[in-house]
């Protein structure tokens, strides 16, 4: 396998994976969850700022990925 290929599928799943994170971890998430969360000890949610920091990262890193994989 090459290395850039190998590279490029690995940036695609630490880019999705980070997209993934940002969505499941959003401040904008239903009333429903938030007051689930407000119940559990391990809840989590992101910050506004981080949500759309994390969603543009893991965004780029997927894109670089995939250019990445186009290459090779």
């Amino acid at each position: 396998m090459k290395k850039g290929l190998l590279i490029g599928i690995i940036l695609i799943a630490i880019g999705s994976f980070i997209i993934y994170w940002a969505i499941d971890h959003s401040p904008n998430a239903p009333i429903g969850e938030r007051v689930t969360d407000l119940l559990e000890e391990n809840s989590y949610r992101m910050s506004e700022a981080w949500y759309y920091t994390s969603l543009i990262a893991g965004s780029i890193i997927a894109l670089l990925g995939l250019r990445n994989l186009l290459k090779s």
